[in-house]
């Protein structure tokens, strides 16, 4: 979902309704479950949902990884039957659950490893290109390649990328 603005506004906070949605109903049924059961269930409508299209929210502002991290709190709670202001660190890492941030950049980064061992459709391996830096001696420096780029006096929007 895209907003004016492509904050990603409108993506994270359908996803943090669809998810509270899902974990209200799982929470009426966890009576009922074994914690085993929650977990498949949490991981079947609520991870599922912060996977799906995660690459997009790189770069989101922290107020929308503080809604997602929220939600994913909040999960973990139901499955490990935690009050609301008790620690869940520690329950991460029983659950082998990344927080959002470090999640989205290990999606990223496994894409693009997939991409270099061609594990990816042609489309994204084409589009990433391995970059080897050639050294910089300086008896190979010679005028033409300065080591210093000299700085740009234009400040339009765009010179300050280059």
């Amino acid at each position: 979902m895209f907003d004016p603005g492509m904050s990603m506004n409108a993506q994270v906070t359908n996803i943090v309704k669809a998810a509270n949605i899902h974990r209200i109903n799982i929470s009426r049924a966890c009576r009922c479950l074994t914690t085993e059961a929650t977990k498949l269930a949490i991981h079947a409508l609520l991870t599922s949902r912060h996977d799906y299209c995660i690459g997009i929210l790189i770069g989101i502002s922290n107020c929308l990884l503080t809604q997602l991290q929220n939600t994913q709190r909040t999960s973990a709670r139901l499955i490990t039957n935690q009050h609301k202001f008790d620690s869940i660190t520690s329950d991460f890492i029983q659950l082998h659950w990344l927080p959002i941030k470090q999640h989205i950049d290990f999606k990223i980064l496994l894409l693009v490893y997939k991409a270099l061992h061609n594990q990816t459709p042609g489309e994204i391996t084409n589009m990433v290109q391995v970059n080897i830096p050639q050294p910089h001696l300086h008896s190979s420096c010679s005028s033409s390649h300065p080591l210093v780029e000299p700085h740009t006096c234009c400040v339009s929007f765009a010179d300050r990328f280059f």
